[in-house]
């Protein structure tokens, strides 16, 4: 069973510079929430099929998860999948222009790997909605600041 978490954010600024943010690797770490560094290591960033290691770390516990970008229409839509040692999962980006700037929405859509993650993560839904939501107010901030 897959726990679903959305969220949204507008921006006042045009899907290109959002975009830009978004598939640049250095700014990943500003705005991501416990990420130290985003490290590509197939295709470009951007591309159908780039991957990347994802360095993390959160307390004195550091782990590394695997994204690989699946589908791509540019400045509009990025949808990956996000893989590691406790969680898969789908994580898809759209990007909508709106009066005045672009609406981002998240969708986060995963299952945990060990038994135990798997019944836990439907109870965590609020605070993965609550970082999700706070890691898109980041974003806001740095795309607003360039």
């Amino acid at each position: 069973m897959k726990t679903t978490v959305r969220a949204s954010v507008k921006i006042d600024r045009p899907p290109e510079d959002i975009e830009a943010v978004l598939l640049d690797a250095e700014k990943a770490v500003l705005w991501t929430s416990d990420l130290e560094r985003f490290e590509v290591v197939a295709r470009p960033a951007g591309l159908v099929g780039s991957r990347a290691r994802l360095h993390y770390k959160q307390g004195n516990s550091r782990y590394i998860m695997e994204d690989e970008l699946l589908q791509v229409e540019p400045k509009r839509r990025y949808l990956s999948r996000v893989t590691g040692d406790a969680i898969e999962a789908e994580v898809e980006t759209v990007l909508t222009p709106i009066s005045g700037g672009t609406q981002v929405s998240v969708r986060w859509s995963g299952s945990g790997k060990p038994l135990l993650l798997r019944l836990l993560l439907p109870f965590m839904r609020t605070s993965i909605a609550r970082q999700t939501r706070k890691d898109l107010m980041k974003l806001k901030a740095v795309v607003e600041c360039v």
